[in-house]
């Protein structure tokens, strides 16, 4: 008898070449050679792609990398002026997101950053645009100071947690700007379940971690057949995120009904809104989906803050110097002082170069066939940016991997505004909506951090110092894996108060 697992290959084998698409004969990118079939399915990598995809560059003598896996075509594009030409440029025809059947499956396909291009995104982004422009960030700055004061009392209290203190601040700020949900001073139940939840999405987004992305047939596999466990994960996914989605979402639609609570963004978008079970849904959508976006990147912004001023003292010292030249000894920073604190902003830009949240970019779908410098680009390419790749061009970045905040400045010690795109937000019309909340929130927590605190490397027993390897995970968000840290406090917390 013919045994299951043989039953599965074939039937995937069929599928393959059901679904392969013949393309016009115009030459395509450089790339890796596939085997017939299967394409590039078995060198794709399933961890850490975009060390791989990097790799390709100097492999292929590209910077744009073309693979085929199932027929499924990618286009790997690892510098930034092919980057801005395909997903800023032509826009108009690279902004779809792929269907990814797991996030599908868990109920969460139109969430703001992953949904697909069209009316009802254009929707979710302009209200987004309204309530996250630059020039609305001034209203949200008491938040910000309230919520990095809280940080700072975190620290001196537990300063070994300072990896969850940085998740909480992210989540803190979000849930009171979104929800006008308060967390308490060290997260409650409910922030625990959100962590839960969007870590195991992110994994469900990671390219080549589910079989049944990159083979969508598979879904409609029976719960019992080998290999079909993706359904029990999504299924106690899908539960947990419904409960999360639901809770904060109910808590400020009736604060706004009755007229308490904290202001939020879901009441101003209910407001502005036409009513009814259609206006919830989007709204509800609008919020998980900033939500989960950014309280991840800016917690990982900041504990690769924490990670860089272990490894590199000399950069803490100098940060130290210009508050103390700005604002004297006791000030407490503000966002005000931005402007003035050309060397904390290089800091700020650094960390996102040299450690970028989401090292490879959601993948940007071509809703058109194109052609780019003489290849051609069929309709239903994925184009995936390699932000790693573009922060570690040696030609703009030389020894990419020190953490060196000058490359961002001038002789003079003025910033280089040149060079003053932040990469890790992305590209086109998916640039990240929350890009100038984020870049406050993280600044102004980074700025008091290295003000109240000198960091360095943690000791042993026998007073040696426990080296710090700077490795971070292979997960979508990829963060620094857990390393400790000696936190001591340099000045009163009573400066806080002002």
């Amino acid at each position: 008898m013919i045994s299951l697992t043989v039953l599965l290959v074939g039937f995937l084998l069929v599928y393959a070449i059901l679904v392969r698409r013949e393309r016009k004969s115009a030459p395509k990118h450089p790339g890796p050679r596939g085997l017939p079939f299967i394409g590039n399915a078995l060198q794709l990598p399933k961890s850490k792609g975009w060390l791989t995809f990097t790799k390709w560059t100097k492999i292929y003598n590209s910077p744009v990398i073309y693979a085929n896996a199932l027929g499924q075509e990618l286009l790997i594009v690892n510098s930034r002026k092919d980057a801005e030409e395909l997903l800023d440029n032509r826009a108009p025809i690279s902004s779809d997101r792929p269907a990814v059947p797991l996030v599908q499956m868990i109920g969460w396909d139109n969430q703001t950053p992953i949904m697909h291009y069209g009316n009802l995104w254009r929707r979710h982004r302009k209200m987004l645009h309204q309530s996250l422009r630059k020039s609305a960030i001034e209203d949200y700055e008491s938040l910000f100071a309230e919520k990095s004061v809280q940080f700072m009392h975190n620290l001196a209290q537990n300063p070994a947690e300072f990896m969850r203190h940085c998740k909480v601040y992210g989540v803190s700020i979000i849930l009171d700007l979104v929800y006008g949900y308060d967390v308490g001073p060290n997260g409650n139940e409910f922030f625990s379940t959100s962590e839960e939840v969007f870590d195991r999405t992110n994994r469900a987004l990671l390219p080549g971690r589910f079989a049944v992305n990159s083979f969508p047939v598979l879904q409609y596999l029976p719960r019992w057949f080998p290999g079909a466990g993706f359904h029990d994960f999504a299924t106690e996914v899908r539960e947990e995120a419904n409960e999360m989605r639901g809770m904060p979402f109910n808590f400020a639609k009736k604060n706004w009904v009755n007229g308490v609570g904290k202001p939020s963004l879901v009441g101003t978008w209910l407001k502005d809104g036409e009513g009814g079970e259609e206006e919830d849904t989007i709204v509800g959508d609008m919020a998980v989906g900033i939500f989960g976006a950014g309280f991840e990147t800016t917690a990982t912004a900041l504990m690769s803050l924490f990670l860089a001023l272990t490894l590199y003292p000399e950069v803490q010292r100098k940060a130290q110097q210009e508050i103390v030249k700005v604002m004297g000894e006791h000030r407490l920073p503000s966002l005000k002082d931005r402007p003035h604190l050309p060397y904390l902003e290089a800091i700020y830009r650094e960390i996102l170069r040299w450690r970028p949240p989401l090292p490879l970019d959601l993948p940007h779908k071509m809703n058109e066939p194109d052609t780019y410098e003489g290849y051609f680009i069929p309709s239903g390419t994925l184009i995936l940016a390699n932000i790693w790749a573009m922060t570690r061009d040696e030609s703009v970045y030389p020894e990419p991997e020190e953490f060196r905040p000058e490359r961002f400045l001038n002789p003079d010690g003025t910033l280089n505004d040149s060079d003053d795109r932040v990469l890790a937000y992305g590209f086109g019309r998916r640039v990240c909506p929350g890009k100038y909340l984020a870049s406050a929130s993280v600044w102004l927590a980074s700025t008091r951090i290295i003000s109240f605190f000198d960091i360095s490397k943690a000791k042993d027993a026998m007073g040696n110092e426990i080296e710090v390897t700077g490795e971070h995970t292979d997960d979508l968000i990829s963060r620094p894996v857990d390393f400790q840290c000696s936190i001591n406090l340099r000045r009163d917390l009573e400066d806080l108060n002002e």
